[in-house]
């Protein structure tokens, strides 16, 4: 009887033990089922973390020093696909506004200190496609289906180190490559009547990730030469080194998720780690720090962004 006690209670402290290095593993940033926080994205200083909340409804920052919470706009749409500016000032975003069933969008910019807003843009019904920033942040390009469509911002030109003009951007069934400074542009077709999702340049210039819709994610150099199939992933995010990608994979029922895990892989495919790795968990949307040691992503299951070391 004293031997099956203490195997029972061996048992008990080594989950006990499994459960806290499992907690220890991440860090809750904010968020919760009664409050959802949703897809984070890193601000390109390391020093904040923005997010949204149910629907994309608003865009929020996290200040990873002061541990606080502030609420830049609470528009529609806006944490859709929105993207901070080079220097961590500012973020961009495609807003809705609805006059009964009929949509209007308009591409907006937010201070971050203060949350006020520049709109760049007039509203159109027809906008399907997202925002980026060009290099230095004084432009913002906008595809378009008939070609590229370019906003001043009035920011202050702001250059990351060896920043380069060169923007990329999926356009119809086309990966288009655009140097703004030379008024170039290079169409790649990776696959015929294809369309491509999530399309991402590499920190160097050199690589460009991206999806299928309905398929796989690639990567490929610039130019187009060595695509290369790195299976099954969605929403690809660069490392600052250019060498790896963290992204995640997914299954659904056709209504809802039903599992997910963060993933690493190195470009050449040949090393890819889950990063995650839960069974009663569903994580989504990461984002990987300017320095690359940690990663933020949202837990799709009680609506909170955690964050996680990877040292």
């Amino acid at each position: 009887m004293k031997i099956i006690f203490h195997f029972l209670l061996l048992l008990l402290m080594c989950s006990q033990f499994f459960a806290a290095a499992q907690s220890s593993k991440y860090r809750h940033l904010v968020g919760s089922n009664l409050e959802v926080a949703m897809n984070p994205v890193y601000s390109p200083d390391g020093t904040m973390i923005a997010f949204t909340k149910s629907g994309y409804t608003g865009i929020y920052v996290y200040n990873l020093e002061k541990d606080k919470v502030t609420q830049i706009t609470d528009e529609l749409s806006a944490g859709y696909g929105f993207k901070w500016s080079s220097d961590s000032k500012s973020i961009l975003s495609r807003v809705a506004r609805y006059e009964g069933p009929r949509r209007y969008n308009s591409l907006k910019i937010f201070d971050v200190q203060s949350g006020a807003p520049t709109q760049i843009s007039e509203e159109s019904t027809s906008m399907p496609y997202l925002p980026e920033w060009a290099p230095g942040n004084s432009k913002v390009i906008l595809p378009q289906r008939d070609g590229l469509k370019i906003f001043e911002t009035g920011k202050e030109p702001f250059f990351l180190e060896n920043e380069s003009p060169v923007v990329v951007f999926s356009l119809n069934d086309k990966i288009v490559v655009k140097d703004l400074s030379k008024e170039t542009e290079t169409v790649l077709v990776p696959f015929n009547s294809q369309k491509y999702l999530n399309v991402i340049l590499s920190p160097d210039k050199s690589k460009i990730a991206f999806e299928v819709y309905g398929g796989n994610l690639f990567v490929m150099n610039i130019d187009g030469s060595d695509l290369i199939d790195l299976d099954v992933g969605y929403n690809p995010k660069w490392s600052p080194d250019s060498k790896s990608l963290v992204y995640m994979i997914t299954e659904d029922d056709g209504h809802a998720f039903t599992s997910a895990d963060i993933f690493m892989i190195t470009v050449d495919g040949m090393n890819k780690t889950n990063l995650t790795n839960t069974e009663d968990e569903i994580e989504l949307n990461p984002s990987i720090s300017p320095d690359g040691r940690t990663i933020v992503f949202e837990s799709f299951l009680n609506g909170s962004i955690y964050l996680m070391n990877l040292d």
